[in-house]
């Protein structure tokens, strides 16, 4: 403080000294003297002032610390208090444990089998069917699952009702309203019918369950499989049979993946299947355009013109105008001009049936032809990743038939088409043949 006031005070004689030096041409030495001193006693006042303002600080700085020494050694000691009574409770709780598993014995094997066959049992009652009528059954086993104490008597009982009502309704059959989401993905509410835990039904639909929704199965069984599920619905009273699920949903899931046989014939026809069809439509045209004229034009004509003297413009009144144009010509040229006229209409009357012959004996040939190719690729398939999977064969080699089926597609009815076009023009060349010897029989008779 004293080393203060004294730079204070040099700072005022310097001051002093250069105001002096300043104002020393215009004051005199007494009056210079007398403002020095006023200078000096004002700064003290002010120095002192100060010195005062200091110490109350210090004092005021000095409490502060004193008191906070206080609390920070006040709080020391609430810790370690409170750390010794943590290390205390660490011990007891340790033993109450260590009391309480001696205590718990049997019921501590107990929790942990209780937690087991709850655990085994969420998925079944998850995924039954059962849970589509009483939703929500699976919140207590997973209560029991992730409990962390002994099971309450009340999760006990609850846990027997559970496996007592899932083993009762596996053999009830049921009806119930619950909401169904269709094939378009809205949710409407219908009339469902349980089978035990084997199939729901609504109408002669089958339904699945999964994910906590019932579902309209996207691809339904076979028609008898949907037509015995109408009458099972219809049924009021006695016995009615019906197709169950024995996987409980397995093998309706598989529905989805099976393809109809005609998108299959129809994804996997290949080259080959594309051909035959071209050919079978081929054929099927010229077997309609004959079976039209020999039915419809030809064959109507021709008996319209056995009852007729008159020829007209068919096979038979063609055959007709040239016996009646040789008819004063001898036996054996007449005969001879006849079977020309026979011979002639013949072409006509016969005309595309050897090639729908033809088509029908091409088509399995293209179809072997599919299927050999198909068999080769399955082989190099089977080269190239072995045979660790038998859905890739089994599809492979399903392609490969494919070309067969579609070969014996076009032979089967082409086939019969074809019986049927060459019989209709064979009674028809036979009905020209009777005519033509009919009027050489007449010929002979006119003669004699």
């Amino acid at each position: 403080m004293r080393n203060l006031l004294a730079l204070s005070l040099a700072g005022v004689f310097a001051f002093s000294v250069s105001t002096v030096s300043n104002a020393a041409e215009s004051m005199s030495h007494s009056d210079l003297l007398k403002k020095v001193r006023d200078k000096a006693r004002i700064q003290e006042q002010v120095n002192n002032q100060r010195v005062q303002t200091f110490q109350k600080e210090k004092s005021r700085q000095a409490s502060l610390l004193a008191d906070a020494k206080a609390r920070l050694a006040a709080e020391e000691a609430r810790s370690e208090r409170l750390k010794n009574q943590f290390d205390e409770n660490e011990k007891q709780l340790t033993q109450i444990a260590e009391d309480l598993r001696i205590k718990q014995g049997n019921l501590g094997e107990l929790f942990g089998v209780v937690r087991q066959a709850a655990n085994s049992l969420s998925g079944d009652i998850s995924s039954s069917l059962v849970s589509a009528q009483y939703p929500g059954r699976d919140a207590l086993l997973n209560k029991l699952i992730e409990a962390e104490g002994l099971p309450r008597m009340d999760d006990l009982r609850g846990f027997y009702v559970l496996m007592l009502q899932e083993l009762t309704e596996q053999g009830k059959t049921t009806s119930f309203a619950a909401d169904v989401v269709n094939e378009e993905g809205r949710t409407e509410t219908q009339t469902v019918e349980r089978i035990g835990t084997f199939n729901l039904l609504t109408g002669k639909d089958y339904l699945i369950y999964e994910q906590g929704q019932i579902k309209t199965l996207q691809v339904q069984p076979s028609a008898e499989v949907r037509d015995l599920a109408a009458e099972y619905e219809s049924t009021d009273s006695g016995y009615a049979g019906l197709f169950i699920d024995p996987t409980k949903g397995g093998i309706l899931q598989l529905e989805k993946l099976k393809m109809s046989l005609p998108d299959r014939l129809w994804k996997y026809k290949g080259f080959a299947g594309s051909t035959v069809m071209v050919l079978l439509a081929i054929g099927i045209l010229i077997a309609l355009e004959r079976l039209f004229t020999l039915y419809m034009v030809t064959g109507p004509k021709v008996a319209s013109q056995r009852k007729s003297s008159t020829p007209g413009n068919n096979p038979l009144g063609r055959i007709m105008k040239v016996y009646l144009a040789n008819k004063d010509e001898d036996v054996e040229n007449l005969e001879l001009k006849l079977d020309e006229a026979v011979l002639k209409e013949t072409p006509k009357i016969e005309r595309g049936i050897n090639l729908i012959k033809v088509i029908a004996a091409l088509g399995p040939l293209l179809g072997l032809l599919g299927t050999v190719v198909g068999m080769i690729e399955v082989f190099q398939s089977i080269t190239l990743h072995g045979t660790g999977d038998p859905r890739l064969m089994a599809d492979g080699i399903s392609q490969a038939l494919v070309t067969t089926v579609w070969g014996l597609l076009a032979a089967i009815p082409l086939t019969f088409l074809h019986a049927v076009v060459a019989g209709k023009s064979k009674n028809i060349i036979h009905v020209l043949e009777e005519q033509s010897t009919g009027l050489m029989a007449q010929h002979d008779e006119n003669n004699a």
